[in-house]
C-alpha cells in the first residue's frame, strides 16, 4: 500500500471526525440541548472517533478527555479528575501487572496448552481450549487477558501457517470471546464496579455481588457462548486441516519443568480466584485483589515481580480506562443522566419489565457503534438505573441488560478487545462482521428469550 493510499484513508478518517464535530456543534440548543450538552458530546464524541480511527496516540487523546471538560468551562479541576481517586485505575494497573509478569515467567503460556491438551486435539478441542484459557486468565488477571490470548491465537495461527483466512478468523475470534465476551459471566471489578455504583447511588442501598452470585446470574451467557462457538465452524467452514494433540503435547513439553518463579505464580493465581471465590465469606470487595496482590510479588518471599513488568504496563489504556470513567462523572455532574432518564422515563413507564429490559438492551448495542463499552457504563449507567428504579425495576436489572448489550459489535472498532484481535491483521473485516454480526444476532434473540426471563426468576429484577 502506499503512502498516498494512507494518506488518503487518513485524511478521510479526519473529515468524518471533523464533520461529526460541527454537526455536533451547529445543532441549535433547546431546552434539551443546552449549551453544556452541545460542549460536552463535542468532547466525548470527537475523542471516541479519535480513539476508533486510531488517529491520535491514545494517551494523548486520554489525556484531552478531562481537559476538554476543563477548558471549556463544564466542570471544576476537583469534577474532571476526581475519577483518579477511586479504586478504578489502580485495579486496571494491578491487573496489567499481574498479567505482564505472569506472561514473562511463562505460566499463562503453559496455562494455555495444558488447557487444550485436556480438552482434546480435535478441532473443537483448540476452540474450546482457547476458549476456557482466556476464561482462566481473565479471572486471574482481573478482565486484562485481552492482549495474552491475541498474542497466544496469533501464535497458533501463524504454528499452523493459516495466513489471513477465515480459519484464521475462527480461532482468533473464539480467542476475542475468552478475553471480552468472559466478561460479562465472569465478574471484572472495572466494569462491574460502574454497574454497582451506579445502582448504590440511584438506590441508597449498598450492593455486595459476590463472585458466585454474580456467576449464576450470568450463568445462561456462558452457554450461549459455548454453543456460539460450537456453531461457528459448522456455519463459517474451515478451509484448513488443523494438526492433531501430537502438536499441543509437544509445545507443552517444550516448555520443561515448571520453574520456582512459575510455582510462585501458580500460587498467587490460586490464591486470588480463591479470593474471588469466597467473597460470600469474607465480604471484601473483589478490587482488593488486584489492588494489593500484584504488588505482593515485589517483596521476599514471592518476589518474582521485576521492574521491566511496571514498564510494560499499557499506561494508555490505564489512562483510556479513566478517561472514559471521568465521561461519567462529568454527565453526572452537568445532570445529563437525569435529563436522559426524564426523557425516557414516560416513554417505558407504561412497559413490562421484560420489555424495558430489552430496550435497554437494544439502546446498548446502538451506542456501542459509537462509544466503547467502558464509555457507555461510564456515561450511562446511572442514567440506565433511574430510569429502572423510575418504572419500578430492580436497577441492578436493567444494568445487566446494558451490560450484555456492550458485548454485542458489529465493527471491531466498538469494543477494544474484539480491535486489538482484529488488527493483529489475521482477519478480514469481512470475516469478522460476518462472526460479529451472526454472534449479536443470535445474542439478541438469546437475551430475549432467555437471559432476561432467567433474571427474573432468580430475583434480579
Amino acid at each position: 500500500m502506499s503512502n498516498a493510499q494512507i494518506d488518503k484513508k487518513e485524511l478521510l478518517k479526519w473529515a468524518i471526525v471533523l464533520a461529526v464535530a460541527a454537526m455536533i456543534w451547529l445543532i441549535p440548543c433547546n431546552m434539551l440541548y443546552t449549551i453544556e450538552v452541545k460542549k460536552f458530546l463535542l468532547v466525548t464524541v470527537t475523542g471516541i472517533l479519535l480513539v476508533a480511527f486510531e488517529l491520535v496516540e491514545l494517551m494523548a487523546v486520554s489525556m484531552m478527555f478531562p481537559l476538554g471538560y476543563l477548558v471549556l468551562g463544564l466542570v471544576p479541576m476537583d469534577v474532571a479528575y476526581s475519577a483518579w481517586l477511586q479504586t478504578m485505575p489502580l485495579v486496571v494497573v494491578g491487573g496489567y501487572l499481574i498479567a505482564n509478569i505472569l506472561v514473562r515467567i511463562g505460566l499463562l503460556k503453559r496455562i494455555a496448552y495444558w488447557c487444550i491438551l485436556r480438552v482434546g486435539g480435535s478441532y473443537y478441542g483448540l476452540l474450546y481450549g482457547v476458549f476456557i484459557a482466556g476464561c482462566i486468565l481473565n479471572v486471574a488477571t482481573g478482565g486484562n487477558a485481552w492482549v495474552i490470548m491475541a498474542a497466544f491465537t496469533l501464535g497458533l495461527c501463524k504454528a499452523f501457517d493459516l495466513g489471513k483466512s477465515i480459519d484464521s478468523a475462527l480461532i482468533m475470534f473464539v480467542g476475542a470471546l475468552s478475553a471480552g465476551a468472559s466478561c460479562v459471566f465472569l465478574y471484572t471489578p472495572y466494569f462491574m464496579g460502574l454497574l454497582l455504583n451506579a445502582a448504590e447511588v440511584t438506590t441508597g442501598t449498598k450492593y455486595f455481588l459476590s463472585w458466585l452470585t454474580y456467576f449464576t446470574h450470568m450463568a445462561p451467557y456462558l452457554l450461549f457462548v459455548l454453543a456460539f462457538i460450537w456453531l461457528m465452524p459448522k456455519m463459517f467452514k474451515p478451509t484448513k486441516k488443523l494438526p492433531g494433540k501430537e502438536f499441543y503435547k509437544e509445545e507443552y513439553e517444550k516448555l520443561g519443568k515448571m520453574s520456582h518463579d512459575e510455582k510462585i505464580g501458580g500460587l498467587v493465581t490460586v490464591a486470588l480466584i480463591v479470593f474471588m471465590l469466597t467473597g460470600d465469606i469474607h465480604h471484601i470487595a473483589l478490587d482488593w485483589a488486584f489492588i494489593v496482590i500484584p504488588w505482593l510479588m515485589y517483596f521476599p518471599g514471592l518476589k518474582i515481580g521485576k521492574a521491566e513488568d511496571v514498564q510494560r504496563i499499557d499506561f494508555g489504556m490505564v489512562f483510556f480506562c479513566v478517561a472514559c470513567l471521568s465521561i461519567g462523572i462529568t454527565s453526572g455532574y452537568l445532570g445529563i443522566g437525569k435529563m436522559v432518564a426524564d426523557f425516557l422515563i414516560p416513554v417505558l413507564q407504561p412497559l413490562s419489565s421484560t420489555v424495558v429490559a430489552g430496550a435497554i438492551y437494544l439502546l446498548a448495542v446502538l451506542l456501542n457503534l459509537l462509544l466503547t463499552p467502558f464509555a457507555i457504563l461510564a456515561g450511562f449507567s446511572e442514567p440506565i438505573a433511574q430510569i429502572a428504579q423510575s418504572v419500578g425495576i430492580d436497577p441492578l436489572g436493567a444494568l445487566y441488560a446494558m451490560y450484555v448489550g456492550c458485548d454485542q459489535v458489529f465493527l471491531p472498532h466498538e469494543y477494544l478487545t474484539y480491535m486489538i484481535f482484529y488488527a493483529f491483521g489475521l482477519m478480514r473485516m469481512a470475516d469478522f462482521v460476518k462472526l460479529a454480526t451472526t454472534k449479536t444476532i443470535f445474542a439478541t434473540v438469546f437475551t430475549i428469550i432467555v437471559l432476561i426471563p432467567w433474571w427474573k426468576f432468580m430475583g434480579v429484577f
